[in-house]
């Protein structure tokens, strides 16, 4: 797929081969991974040519890219997720790559969009927010970069909700 989505800052775009080392690099970071349920740590070569070459497809998710650099991922999958390197952290960047996944997740005929994030991680909750993403639960998960149990609060977004945000 070639599919390629501008908004005012950003690109979003299918991860390629290339971008499997600058993977590694990014999501060598603790502070960025402990927030992230399924990424190991440390994630190495192998796990980056796994993502790359089929799970990024699976799960629909677009590199986040500025100025041609990769600096992040989302993807509306099986829920909206998403992750941004640390030195792009506070520009939000993943709100704007948000707001265009979720245009784009809504003009299909889906009705809601999950997203969770785990209890601690303020920024992820504060973006949500913004998003229109209310409650909807919680469930325990273990983190698997640092073994550790969390709690994370479910939320949902249901297609009117974000319609009459916009």
């Amino acid at each position: 797929m070639t599919e390629v989505i501008i908004t005012r800052r950003l690109t979003l775009r299918r991860f390629r081969r290339e971008d499997a080392s600058r993977l590694v690099t990014l999501l060598n970071d603790i502070d960025v991974v402990r927030w992230l349920t399924v990424v190991p740590h440390p994630y190495e070569t192998e796990h980056s040519a796994e993502f790359v070459g089929s799970m990024a497809t699976e799960h629909d998710a677009f590199a986040i890219t500025r100025e041609d650099a990769l600096i992040g991922c989302i993807s509306t999958g099986s829920q909206l997720g998403y992750w941004i390197a640390k030195s792009s952290w506070g520009h939000g960047y993943v709100t704007e790559a948000a707001r265009a996944m979720i245009s784009r997740f809504f003009r299909s005929d889906r009705q809601e969009l999950t997203s969770g994030y785990h209890l601690g991680n303020e920024r992820s909750k504060a973006v949500l927010s913004k998003l229109g993403f209310k409650p909807d639960g919680q469930h325990r998960a273990t983190v698997r970069s640092t073994n550790e149990d969390v709690t994370v609060q479910d939320v949902l977004l249901r297609r009117a909700d974000w319609e009459a945000m916009e």
